[in-house]
Order: C-alpha cells, then sequence, then structure tokens
C-alpha cells in the first residue's frame, strides 16, 4: 500500500509538470505545420493588368515584416498597407524579358481569420509569356518554406514551386 502511495504522488507530480508544459508551451508549438503562401496570378488582355492575389497566414506574415525591420512581432498580426507592400515588392518579383522589374502597385488587403489575402498589380504588363517571377516570401523564416504560383492567363494555366533560395522562373 505504502509504494502505491508513492507511486500515485510520484506520478501526478510528473502529470502536473507535463500539463503545466503543455499549457505553457510557447504559441510557436501551437502554429500552423505547413509553411506555405499561394499567389493566384491574372492577366487582362484588353487593360493590359496582370494581378496577383497572394494567400499568406498573417501570423507568418507580421513575424518576416518584423524580422526585416528588427522589431518584435505585434501580439495581434496586424501590418500596415506600406509595410506590407514593401514586403512583398522584396520578396515578389516580376521581370520583363530584358530583366528590368516590373513595377507593382498595392491594391490593398483583407484578412479573414488567421489568413491574408494581399493584391498587387502591374499596369500595363507586357505578354505573360514574356515575364517571369520570383518568390521568396517567408523563406527568411522558415527552411521548408514553399510558394506556389497559380497562373491564369485567357486559357492558359500554369503553375511554379519556389523553395528557398530558387531563383526567377518563366510566368508562363
Amino acid at each position: 500500500m505504502r509504494s502505491l502511495r508513492r507511486w500515485c504522488t510520484a506520478t501526478g507530480i510528473a502529470l502536473s509538470l507535463c500539463l503545466t508544459a503543455i499549457a505553457s508551451a510557447p504559441r510557436a508549438a501551437q502554429a500552423h505545420p505547413l509553411h506555405t503562401t499561394l499567389v493566384q496570378m491574372t492577366f487582362d488582355e484588353h487593360s493590359r493588368v496582370l494581378t496577383a492575389t497572394i494567400r499568406v497566414f498573417a501570423g507568418d506574415f507580421a513575424a518576416a515584416i518584423a524580422k526585416r525591420g528588427g522589431a518584435h512581432t505585434p501580439g495581434d498580426d496586424r501590418v500596415t498597407d506600406e509595410a506590407a507592400f514593401a514586403y512583398v515588392s522584396g520578396t515578389f518579383r516580376l521581370t520583363d524579358a530584358a530583366g528590368h522589374p516590373v513595377p507593382l502597385q498595392w491594391c490593398g488587403s483583407r484578412r479573414v481569420g488567421d489568413l491574408l489575402w494581399l493584391c498587387v498589380r502591374a499596369a500595363d504588363a507586357a505578354a505573360p509569356s514574356t515575364i517571369s517571377l520570383s518568390d521568396q516570401m517567408l523563406c527568411e523564416l522558415f527552411d521548408d518554406q514553399i510558394n506556389i504560383v497559380q497562373a491564369v492567363f485567357g486559357d492558359r494555366h500554369s503553375s511554379a514551386l519556389f523553395t528557398k533560395g530558387d531563383g526567377a522562373k518563366r510566368a508562363m
């Protein structure tokens, strides 16, 4: 009986320590297991506007912007449009056939739960078949980051996959 009491006491202490450790684990342990972004690009031939809609996890995005600026990640994972556009412009790049950067314009963002939907546009863009792109969003945070770009231009569809360190790839 005495050994059973000791075992119960020891087990109770161990269980209590485990539960305390689990409850106080850092937020990163609760994070989503996938490190991905998804970009959906479209091109309107009439207006010659290329639009990229980017889906990113809000917490990851805020952490990347904070890291780039040497600041702490905001507790609510919110970032300004100015900071979001500066980050996207530095990590998601389009170039024309001559290798010149294609200027992007900010067209807004919206938050849905823990996801952000970001929008950038290139006005008076060249034909998509001549554009190359590079997507290194969040690669400074995660070695296993995967960025998927899906392009739809008329009846043509293509996909590109980017991981840390990948160079530019053709949009079409």
